[in-house]
């Protein structure tokens, strides 16, 4: 037994087995080798298809009986004869295979055609979504990435990439001038400029910081209203409202200065009129008056008493400079305490209106929260 090709189809199949197991030709007994180049053909054939040699024919034996001596003898057939007499079944045999190889091979060239069309098409797709991804990144090296694996990509689709990868060159150098400038207006002019930049939220600090370093700097309830009203969720927002709130509680009201100024006015005008009920109602229950701790309203008559206890002194006239300096400061819940200093002048007249001795005070007081001196200290100012 040995393994052949199927004359009809090609397959491996036994030469014993009965049939082609491919395409079901039968093959025992039914196929010959050719002795001279080793074809496998049908038995049936009158030559081989390779060779053109003629088929060995098998032959079987006869009966010989005598033939009437007048039949005609008929010579036996020469080897011309027998090739005269091939029939014309072995062309249409070798035909039959030119046409089997034929469609194999436009079929072979069909699977061909049709898997490099898959094949262009999942890379034109391919190239496709790259271009996508790549559009939508802001991130140069996927970007000439692109450029350098799809050369021959769309002509548009190049140029757009291209395109977008200078506009992000563009980008970063526009932002590194904005950064090294440190300038509020070179940071917002970026942000103007590129409104979707993934640079927005860090120009936008280094804004708030710069804007925050002003403030601090002035130091002032406007720089500080400022502040807060172009950066509602600044960094520095809390620190703002606390720094404002601080200087309004240190802020003199204009009603607080006139009360705080009035107040020392009238002390200074009870001692010119010698009115003891006004004075004492300028000034609390204790006080300190000059050097005495816990003075009382008796030690302030007594105060004004000693001034005019002078010969000869007829009258006491006290005039006060407009030069207040206040400081304001919390001492209590909505409770403030006011110190003052400031400078006045003392008018003292002897006997008729020519004869004047003038001196002159600096003077510190403390105004109470009811409004009234809870302190008072005057040194004379030596010329």
């Amino acid at each position: 037994m040995a393994i052949i090709k199927c004359p009809e189809c090609g397959h491996q199949v036994s030469d014993k087995a009965p049939v082609c197991p491919n395409c079901g030709v039968e093959i025992a007994d039914k196929v010959t080798k050719c002795p001279d180049c080793g074809e496998i053909y049908f038995s049936a054939d009158a030559m081989c298809p390779q060779c053109y040699r003629p088929t060995a024919k098998k032959t079987e034996p006869t009966t010989v009986t005598e033939q009437p001596t007048t039949a005609p003898v008929t010579p036996p057939p020469t080897e011309n004869a027998k090739f005269n007499s091939i029939p014309t079944q072995a062309p249409k045999k070798k035909k039959s295979n030119w046409a089997a190889y034929l469609v194999s091979f436009i079929i072979a060239l069909l699977i061909c055609g049709v898997c490099f069309y898959m094949y262009k098409n999942a890379q034109d797709n391919k190239e496709l979504q790259e271009f996508e991804f790549a559009m939508k990144s802001k991130d140069v090296l996927v970007l000439q990435s692109y450029l350098d694996t799809y050369k021959d990509a769309p002509q548009e689709h190049r140029d757009s990439i291209s395109a977008h990868l200078a506009q992000i060159k563009q980008n970063d150098q526009d932002w590194a001038n904005a950064v090294v400038s440190n300038s509020k207006t070179m940071l917002q002019d970026y942000m103007n400029k590129y409104p979707n930049s993934s640079h927005r939220a860090e120009a936008a600090r280094k804004i708030d910081s710069i804007d925050w370093a002003q403030a601090s700097s002035l130091n002032t309830i406007e720089a500080y209203k400022a502040y807060i009203a172009e950066h509602e969720n600044g960094d520095h927002y809390d620190e703002a409202e606390q720094n404002m709130k601080e200087l309004k509680v240190k802020e003199i009201s204009l009603d607080e200065r006139a009360q705080i100024t009035q107040v020392i006015r009238r002390f200074f005008v009870s001692i010119n009129e010698r009115n003891e009920s006004t004075l004492t109602s300028t000034v609390t229950e204790e006080l300190t008056l000059l050097d005495k701790q816990q003075a009382t309203h008796s030690d302030v008559i007594e105060l004004m008493n000693k001034m005019y206890d002078k010969e000869g002194l007829t009258n006491i006239i006290w005039r006060l400079n407009k030069d207040y300096s206040i400081s304001k400061r919390e001492i209590g819940n909505d409770q403030y305490e006011f110190s003052v200093s400031f400078t006045g002048n003392k008018e003292e007249q002897y006997g008729d209106a020519e004869n004047k001795k003038n001196s002159q005070y600096r003077m510190k007081a403390k105004i109470a929260p009811d409004g009234r001196i809870s302190e008072l200290k005057m040194n004379k100012i030596i010329e």
